[in-house]
């Protein structure tokens, strides 16, 4: 039996609907499908609602056909068109959302973009700096060791000069 396209809408949008439903709910309920993933074993738990659709594992991100429980029609979930018209509608609200988070994140991500950038250039000069008192350190000690060479042949000459 092929789906005519507004069977397949109202699949997707029952799909979507499950999906928020389940990011909402973790615990499982007598009247959800419970099945193993079949390409990672995973422990899978979706409302009844989803059974025959194709949804992605969580564990291993694997596309997953959810199993119709024995006694069960898929045309036994099939919904009136007032409770479609409000999925569809919440599920243009869910999109709008996320795409307003999304451009939040997008901006997140590059003002965190240019901090990164200032920091590295900070850190950068920060290097340069040290390296130049390392080098300033390791002449002053070259000076301090010539000084103290020299002060010794001094203390020498003059302790020649007292014994004469």
């Amino acid at each position: 039996m092929t789906d005519n396209p507004t069977d397949q809408k109202a699949r997707e949008a029952k799909k979507a609907d499950l999906e928020a439903e389940e990011a909402e709910n973790d615990e499982i309920r007598a009247t959800d499908i419970v099945f193993d993933c079949p390409h990672c074993g995973h422990n899978l738990a979706i409302d009844y609602r989803g059974a025959g659709l194709q949804i992605n594992c969580v564990d291993c991100g694997q596309p997953v056909l959810v199993p119709i429980p024995d006694g069960m029609k898929i045309d036994d979930l099939d919904l009136a068109a007032g409770e479609l018209l409000t999925q569809l509608f919440q599920t243009r609200r869910m999109l709008l959302k996320s795409e307003q988070r999304i451009a939040e994140l997008e901006e997140t991500l590059g003002s965190i973009k240019v901090r990164r950038t200032e920091l590295e250039k900070s850190r950068m000069t920060t290097l340069h700096r040290c390296a130049e008192l390392v080098s300033m350190c390791q002449g002053g000690l070259k000076l301090q060791a010539d000084m103290t060479t020299t002060l010794n042949r001094m203390i020498a000459l003059i302790a020649e000069e007292q014994q004469r």
